[in-house]
């Protein structure tokens, strides 16, 4: 049954601004986008879309964007700390309102920051708590939509997307980037499996969650069809630009080695302490309070009469962390050292299915990672990335 409207929360994010383009373009169905940020709306101002100023974490403009919808498409997620609350409002409102079904946007992340390889098919793979803030807050949102659908309060659809790449992923332009500096970096050789899939693809799986009543109180991995590494896919996109790039190749011990050494001490914290306390900034704004704006400056007079100017230089070089002969900073490396949520994401070596999705929701990718990335490809020449 075609939607009478549908209310798009996380419009203006990756996923739901070509979510709104397809509704407009493709599929010609009527939708309300619920917009917190307008600054972040120009990609869906464009279109037919009716905007509607609204906040996931404030349930009165919740209640007035579901009005009239009898669809919901939830795909946002705008704090760790919050989405447990913010779905559970939503299902509040969505109950109330008698909407038909809600298609919850989840993450393959609900499986753990770092899946273990039962994370193969939906059979296998478990959802605990995890110690990590994007896992956790995923799952917990993901389990408040599947106990309503249990609940018989909503009916529920959950989709957990893999590594989504298309025009503006933030797993594509950061390769571009770096590849226009001469730079191509990859992690263990790049030999982890990268389990991408094309943006339309979700999409499409978004629209085939819509009707059938067998599938209500499910979660699908959704994951593209063509089996590549991180070297492949990093290798498509850096390619695009031309000229001669230099190869970093981090190994996982010299990833690890680097941000142990980043772990703050409490040395640290102490030198912290006394930069920020010598800092002119800081003397400005305790300045402006009088009684302590006089303290400083008596201070600054009684220790410049009894100390020499080579001193005084020698203090003021080692307080703001220029080592005590003042000698130039060393030259900031080619490359930046991956982050560990980098690391986690490729060095993953399990294929991840998409069997289940195939057969119950009817849907499979339409894209190939060969025409993905040229799509992907047209978008970086149009936007001049490349």
């Amino acid at each position: 049954m075609k939607p009478t409207k549908i209310l798009v929360t996380g419009a203006t994010g990756f996923i739901g601004s070509r979510l709104c383009e397809l509704l407009s373009l493709e599929h010609r169905i009527p939708y309300r986008a619920l917009v917190r940020n307008f600054s972040r709306a120009a990609r869906i101002a464009r279109l037919d879309a009716e905007l509607v100023a609204g906040d996931m974490g404030d349930i009165e403009s919740l209640a007035r964007a579901v009005e009239g919808c009898d669809v919901v498409f939830n795909l946002a997620h705008a704090e760790d700390s919050t989405a447990e609350k913010e779905t559970a409002q939503l299902i509040e409102v969505c109950a109330r309102a008698k909407v038909r079904r809600v298609v919850h946007m989840s993450s393959m992340a609900v499986h753990g920051p770092s899946p273990k390889p039962a994370v193969l098919t939906e059979s296998t793979a478990t959802i605990e708590r995890w110690n990590e803030g994007y896992s956790d807050a995923k799952a917990a949102a993901e389990g408040l939509m599947m106990a309503a659908a249990r609940r018989g309060t909503l009916a529920t659809v959950a989709l957990r997307p893999t590594i989504v790449y298309g025009p503006y992923s933030f797993f594509v332009t950061p390769i571009v980037q770096d590849a226009r500096r001469g730079v191509v970096s990859l992690i263990d050789g790049g030999r982890g499996v990268c389990n991408a899939v094309y943006v339309d693809d979700v999409c499409d799986a978004v629209m085939a969650a819509l009707d059938r009543d067998d599938v209500v109180g499910s979660a699908f991995l959704v994951n593209g069809d063509t089996r590549l590494t991180w070297k492949d896919f990093i290798s498509a996109f850096a390619d695009l630009v031309e000229g001669e790039k230099q190869v970093y190749d981090h190994s996982l011990d010299e990833i690890s080695a680097h941000w142990a050494s980043k772990r703050p001490r409490k040395r640290d914290s102490i030198t912290a302490a006394v930069r920020l306390a010598a800092s002119p900034a800081f003397h400005a704004q305790l300045a402006t309070i009088p009684p302590v704006g006089q303290l400083i400056r008596g201070a600054k007079e009684l220790v410049s009469r009894r100390i020499t100017a080579e001193r005084k230089m020698m203090l003021k070089s080692r307080l703001q962390g220029r080592g005590g002969g003042g000698a130039p900073e060393p030259d900031a490396p080619p490359v930046k050292m991956p982050n560990p949520g980098r690391v986690v994401r490729e060095a993953y070596r399990s294929w991840i299915a998409n069997d289940l999705a195939k057969a119950k929701l009817g849907w499979a990718p339409a894209h190939s990672f060969e025409l993905g990335a040229r799509r992907t490809g047209e978008w970086l020449r149009f936007a001049r990335f490349v």
